[in-house]
């Protein structure tokens, strides 16, 4: 596990499942920048972070993972996850970031993908 993300963790000593869920939902978000810009959507994000989990549980996963990147000045990999009625990120979002999610979203793309310098969960 990459140290800024372990540090982390020790420091907010989350209960165990909120833990894995911020780790899990980071790769799993991590993965999706490098494949493209190509938002998902938060049912999408549910059933990737674990089968049969609602839509809206997802909601204290992403902003774990958004203030742990925002601290750790890591790209901010939620505004990938958009409701599938309006194509935009939630209110959440902005609660966490003050970015336009779009230049958030290429940002981080570009990090991921293009330039593949973005720092990784699994990265010792």
């Amino acid at each position: 596990m990459h140290p800024d993300l372990q540090a982390h963790l020790d420091r907010a000593a989350l209960p165990p499942d909120r833990a894995r869920r911020l780790v899990d939902g980071l790769r799993v978000l991590q993965q999706i920048a490098s494949k493209g810009d190509r938002p998902i959507t938060y049912g999408e994000f549910a059933e990737l972070l674990q089968p049969g989990l609602a839509p809206v549980a997802t909601a204290r996963t992403l902003e774990d993972i958004g203030q742990f990147c925002n601290q750790a000045a890591w790209p901010n990999v939620t505004c990938f996850v958009v409701s599938a009625a309006t194509g935009e990120c939630s209110a959440g979002f902005s609660k966490i970031s003050s970015d336009d999610p779009g230049v958030a979203r290429d940002a981080a793309w570009l990090s991921y993908a293009a330039y593949k310098n973005a720092p990784l969960v699994d990265q010792p």
